[in-house]
Formats: C-alpha cells, structure tokens, sequence
C-alpha cells in the first residue's frame, strides 16, 4: 500500500502556502488559518518596528488608533495573496503549474514575487477601502496626503520582494540537500545489495564453465552488460525510462539463464513513455522484489510483465509477476533488503511531493506494483 499522509490541514497548508498546486488536499479553512498566522504576527511587529523608530512606542493612544487598522491591512494582504494564488492556479493549465512549482526554476521565483506584490498592493487597497466605509476615517485622503506613509508602504512592499527571494533560494537549498540526502541512502542501499547479486551471478557462471561453455559465456556478457549500465546509471541522478529498461533488460535475462524455464518476462513501453525521464534506479528495485518474493520462492516460477505508459501527464509504469504475492510467507531478509520501497517512497516525496505515488495490490495470482510520476522529457 501507498504511505498515507499523516499531516494534519493545517500542516498541510503551512507547507504549500507559497506553492502553485492545481489540485489542493487542505481545506480552505485550513489556508485562511495560515494566513492569519502569519499575516497578524507581521503586522504586529511592523507596528513595535514603527513605534521605536518614530518614538510611540510607549504611546498608549497611538497603539489604540493604529494597531486594529494595521492587523487588518495585512490580513487583507495575506487573503489577497491567497486569493491570487488560487486564481493563477485556476487559469493556469496544469503543465505549466508543474513547471512554475519546482523550487531551482527561476520562473518560480517571479510568480510568486508577482503573486505577492500584487496581493500586498490589492490587500493594502482593500483595506482602505473597507476601513473608509466601515468608520469615519478617510483612509485614502490621508493616504495619498501622507508623504511618510506611502513611503512606508514602498519600503513593505521591497521587504515582502526581497523575503520571497530569500524564502525561495532557501527552499531551492533545502531541496538540493534533501536530493543529494535520498541519491547518498541510493548508493549506500545499492553498495548493501549488489555484492550479493555479484557473487551469485560469478558462482552461477563458474558452475556453468565445466558443464555448459555457452551458457556460461552468455551469462558473462550479460553480466557485462548489465554492470556497464548499473555503473553508468550511479553517476547520474536522472535517467530515461530507455535506459532503466535497458538495465532492467540484462538483469531479468541473467536471471533467466539462471532459473531456465521459471522465469519469464515481458516487456511493453510506448514510444513516449521511452523518452520520459526519471530518477535513476527507480525501476530495478521493484522487479527485483517481483523476483525475490514472487517467483524465486515459487517451485514453477513465473512471469515478470512491465508496462509503461503516459496519460494525463503522467508516467505510468505497473510492474506484474504472477507469483506467491503479498500474503505469502516472507523469505529471510539479507542485508539490505527491505529497504527498497521506503527508499523509493521517499525519494518520489522528495522529488515531486505529493504528485508521484507507489502503490502495492494483491492480484488474484501474484502482486502489482505501480509508480506513477509527473512526465517530462530531456530538455
């Protein structure tokens, strides 16, 4: 099964506050309550920041007059950010939200920018307005009289630019350090799982020298060729749909030769889901399990079948084996196993959040495992 998220609204939308999503889990209270949390402590502190530099600090009157309008302006900022957040992500088809919501994207940077300059300016003319209509007090009379004023206003809305540019290089940092983080567990789970891989296979074809020269042979050029491509997929991050299959290819045709007639596999990919790009050694993972908990432990084996296709931007990819399946009794885990899927999971939630899912289903005979992920393409 998928890892269910256990966050609660409220964290949900304190996460993505600042995000373009086209399609939203929290509720709009939750969103409303973000806003006031962070919009009333702003307003506050501006007022203490104004009172020390003008010399009202201690002025009780001052306070009175000012803090109630002051704390209603940004809560009008913050829902007019929000409002214009919405808006955009309605207007905007969902490609082009995908594009703008990754953190290292400059365009990010000034949409948000955009987004919250335009929600300081609408918020700040809402306010007055509805501050004007609500008591007695011409609020844009003494606005556009008050040279201090309007210059104050100038120097929140250069403060709001710079810390959403400060905001979003924090982020493009943290999400750097997040995927260096996921790519190091990678190599460290890879390090874990490949000797024993590598000492099967030089065993199988040791034993095979003797009796059966040309399987031996062909075991060892597969070989070669599935550690030529294991290798080079280690030293990028980002692969091709291509190239995993073609690493996936040479590890179940190892396999193969070694478990003979128990062991089949089928491969189906479109032409465009060829050409997707995708973290490296995303797929590997799932057909080994299919392998070692399905069919291995299975007397008559079985079938392997992996379909990738793209729909709705989406890059689909089922991995099917008819074999014992998840309620079967578990095999004694070595070293390293039983860290594949978490690892898996995680990385999805560090590169796409909540747009890629692996999900886990019990068939009639034998498991399905299912990635689904965001569909690009080599720039």
């Amino acid at each position: 099964m998928a890892a269910m998220n256990t966050s609660s609204p409220f964290q949900l939308a304190w996460r993505s506050f600042w995000q373009l999503k086209k399609h939203r889990q929290e509720p709009l209270w939750a969103q409303l309550a973000v806003g006031a949390a962070l919009a009333l402590p702003i307003g506050f502190g501006m007022m203490l920041i104004n009172g020390l530099i003008t010399g009202r600090v201690s002025d009780h009157g001052w306070w009175r007059a000012s803090l109630l309008f002051n704390l209603f302006s940004c809560l009008c900022v913050a829902y007019s950010m929000l409002a214009l957040t919405r808006i955009v992500e309605q207007l905007l088809p969902a490609a082009s939200i995908e594009r703008f919501s990754e953190a290292a994207d400059w365009r990010s940077a000034l949409v948000i920018n955009a987004i919250a300059i335009g929600g300081v300016m609408l918020g700040a003319a809402l306010s007055l307005s509805m501050y004007t209509w609500l008591t007695d007090w011409d609020g844009w009379t003494s606005f556009m009289g008050h040279s201090v004023a309007k210059t104050e206003f100038l120097a929140f809305v250069m403060v709001v630019a710079a810390a959403n540019w400060f905001w979003w290089r924090l982020r493009v940092k943290q999400d750097r350090l997040l995927h260096q983080a996921m790519e190091a567990q990678l190599r460290l789970l890879q390090a874990q799982i490949e000797p024993h891989f590598l000492f099967n296979t030089l065993a199988n074809v040791q034993s095979l020298l003797d009796r059966d020269t040309p399987r031996a042979r062909l075991m060892l050029e597969n070989f070669t060729d599935y550690l030529r491509a294991s290798l080079g997929q280690l030293r990028h991050t980002d692969s091709t749909l291509a190239a995993e299959l073609s690493m996936v290819r040479s590890y179940l045709t190892l396999l193969q030769i070694r478990m003979e007639d128990r062991l089949r596999f089928e491969i189906d990919a479109s032409d465009d889901a060829l050409a997707a790009t995708l973290p490296t050694l995303l797929l590997q993972p799932l057909v080994e399990n299919a392998i070692e908990h399905g069919l291995e432990p299975k007397i008559e084996g079985g079938c392997v079948r992996i379909r990738a296709r793209v729909s709705d931007g989406q890059l689909d990819i089922c991995v099917d084996d008819d074999g014992l399946g998840l309620d079967s009794p578990r095999r004694p885990r070595r070293r390293g196993n039983g860290m594949a899927l978490p690892n898996i999971r995680d990385r999805l939630r560090t590169r796409y959040g909540g747009k890629a899912t692996l999900t886990l289903t019990p068939r009639t005979v034998g498991t399905q495992a299912a990635l689904s992920l965001p569909y690009r393409t080599p720039a």
